[in-house]
């Protein structure tokens, strides 16, 4: 599950890993550069620019690239690097996250790889899909701990609403009771910030109501709390991005209405 200030173009890239070439779905580089553009964290122009500085810190690996070396000789430097350090590039609640914790996995580094025009592009998906595990990690992390921390409890009855507003549009299953209740807990959370914190609101495609000056007042709290750190600075300039104005789509206060989830 993807929290609310990523986005909804997010969910394309846990997709790689389910769908079929072809079927159904827009290239990852596409998903890619509209979740920096939704995000703010890159415009189209910007991306090569992003993938660069990222890559180089990073050091991520590159899914077409062949080994050179034997294949003996390779399953075993790849069981060494397994067991050597990855840098760490964040802390959460005192808990460290490396380069290796927020890049792609295999199969969707080499879903890239077979997608891109170029290493330059390739680097680019790369380095955006990183920067935003390493934002859904910190961000689910931050909305965890203000739910607990500020005593809110998930509404069943609106767990119920939202598995039946969406019961057309999910699987034969039907809407899972942890997927209802992460967005009632969400929406619950979001209320919550923007009640206390205030601060401006913005339309966005996944989410018609994103509280982002709450959610950046209370982000900057964990950070200066020592709760969560970025230590790679491109990745704090690509985390911190789309929280600094000017926004897009600001709603009017007179338009902003919490009283019930925009879902219903």
């Amino acid at each position: 599950m993807i929290i609310r200030m990523v986005g909804s173009q997010l969910f394309s890239i846990s997709n790689l890993r389910r769908a079929k070439r072809g079927v159904g779905r827009t290239t990852a580089m596409v998903t890619l550069l509209s979740l920096g553009v939704a995000l703010g964290t890159a415009t189209a122009a910007e991306v090569p620019a992003l993938a660069s500085v990222q890559a180089t810190t990073l050091a991520f690996p590159s899914a077409s690239e062949p080994s050179s070396e034997p294949s003996s000789e390779s399953s075993q430097n790849s069981d060494s690097s397994d067991e050597e350090p990855s840098t760490v590039v964040a802390t959460l609640f005192d808990k460290s996250i490396t380069a290796k914790d927020i890049t792609p996995d295999d199969e969707v580094l080499a879903e890239m790889a077979s997608q891109a025009n170029s290493s330059e592009e390739q680097n680019a998906m790369v380095a955006l899909a990183s920067l935003t595990n390493l934002s859904e990690r910190i961000i689910e992390g931050v909305l965890d701990d203000y739910f607990v921390q500020n005593n809110l409890a998930v509404d069943a009855a609106l767990v119920e609403k939202f598995k039946t507003k969406f019961a057309g549009s999910a699987s034969e299953d039907g809407i899972g009771d942890d997927v209802a209740k992460r967005q009632v807990m969400i929406y619950l959370a979001e209320k919550h910030m923007y009640n206390t914190y205030g601060g401006k609101v913005v339309f966005r495609q996944s989410n018609p109501q994103l509280p982002v000056g709450a959610y950046y007042k209370i982000l900057k709290n964990y950070e200066q709390s020592g709760k969560f750190t970025i230590l790679d600075k491109g990745l704090a300039d690509g985390f911190w991005t789309p929280f600094a104005p000017p926004y897009q789509y600001e709603l009017a206060k007179e338009n902003i209405n919490f009283a019930q989830p925009w879902w219903l």
